[in-house]
């Protein structure tokens, strides 16, 4: 179920990339109105992933991920429902905001509640599909589908996706009790989000045609600051957004995991707009095989190989492999052109590759964290 719940927001974030120009005719807008539920949607969400993991920790992860996609459903009906640009942007930050709090409440509780060696590896690599995968797998559904769908109609389709979430979470999902700290982080919350928000702010100044370039340094120079602040303060409060006591060996462990996570998640990103093309020319039933096909080998690379490899050859002789198998898939994708066949070799390698690692990288930054804490190292890793 926490799978589930983060490929409906990444499937929500999907759809909005392939809709802007259905919204914009239909709502007989400039392009400034629509650009701006992603470049918004993404401020929100980014700037609130820490505060959304620090809730995780103080009221439940599954109380948490039952609000998340409450107001996730709310507002995607108010979207589909909207008349002008106006409210649909406001929906769709305010999706923003409930999606921070699904994100880490699902990762958080996937480390609580999963705590036995083999069953916390199996999870992970099941979690990993979604977490590092997510992606660029819910473009293979997202496209096609939601470019012969009404924008409108798409966003009902969200609704449903979210329900189901909903109702799956209500009747199966448990938490772990635990110790949580004594009162909300107030002073950390507002730095942390605060510093997020200018940083994205700023990139998004950057990438903008008509951005304003001193803005932007300004945003940036904001966002390195608060974070800075943000650090210090909490190294000196006993309310911890980030958990305080991971030091040595796991802590080394933990960063070269996370700098691994982030920079394979740049080249997602990398990966998602060489996409593009590909997913304009292919129908749904192409589309959908490969999908298929991607997820087997996600789990292939996971499950079968990193949760049983793991324990016997350790983290670095799997992580290593596996990105470079990654990398390989990425360099073919310069080889896909419209044909469906074209693209297997690389979808193959990325998603053998990227299952590999995901264990691996997953395990690794969560070994070791109390249940009470989990949240608040959940919205770091998603940040």
């Amino acid at each position: 179920m926490a799978t589930f719940a983060q490929l409906v927001v990444l499937l929500n974030t999907a759809s909005a990339l392939a809709l802007l120009p259905d919204i914009a005719r239909d709502l007989s807008s400039s392009w400034d109105g629509p650009a701006w539920l992603s470049a918004g949607y993404a401020i929100v969400f980014g700037a609130l992933l820490l505060v959304g993991g620090h809730l995780a920790d103080l009221v439940g992860r599954r109380t948490t991920l039952l609000i998340g996609l409450t107001g996730f459903a709310v507002t995607a009906v108010a979207g589909a429902l909207s008349t002008g640009t106006d409210a649909l942007l406001w929906s769709h930050v305010l999706r923003g905001v409930f999606a921070a709090l699904i994100v880490p409440a699902s990762l958080g509780l996937v480390t609580a509640l999963f705590t036995e060696p083999d069953e916390r590896r199996n999870a992970f690599g099941i979690y990993s599909v979604a977490g590092l995968g997510g992606s660029a797998l819910t473009l293979f559904i997202a496209f096609p589908l939601f470019l012969t769908l009404n924008w409108r109609v798409s966003l009902y389709v969200t609704v449903l996706l979210a329900l189901l979430a909903l109702i799956g979470a209500a009747t199966l999902v448990r938490d772990q009790p635990g110790r949580t700290p004594p009162r909300f982080d107030a002073p950390g919350a507002l730095l942390s989000t605060f510093g997020a928000a200018a940083l994205l702010y700023g990139f998004v100044q950057f990438q903008a045609d008509d951005g304003d370039a001193s803005l932007a340094y300004s945003a940036v120079l904001r966002g390195i600051l608060l974070p800075a602040a943000f650090a210090w303060q909490q190294s000196r409060t006993a309310n911890w957004i980030l958990l305080a006591y991971a030091t040595g060996t796991g802590t080394r462990d933990m960063f070269g995991a996370s700098l691994a996570l982030f920079l394979t998640a740049l080249a997602l990103g990398t990966v998602v707009r060489l996409l593009g093309p590909f997913l304009m020319s292919v129908e749904l039933p192409a589309s959908l095989a490969v999908f298929v096909l991607m997820t087997g080998q996600f789990l292939v690379g996971s499950r079968v190989v990193s949760a049983r490899l793991l324990p016997h050859i350790g983290p670095r002789a799997l992580l290593l492999p596996g990105l470079l198998l990654a990398a390989v898939g990425v360099l073919l994708i310069r080889l896909v052109e419209g044909s469906v066949v074209s693209a297997f070799p690389s979808m193959i390698c990325l998603s053998l590759g990227l299952g590999m690692a995901g264990t691996v990288i997953y395990s690794t930054i969560t070994d070791g964290i109390a249940a009470h804490d989990s949240g608040g190292l959940a919205g770091f890793v998603m940040a």
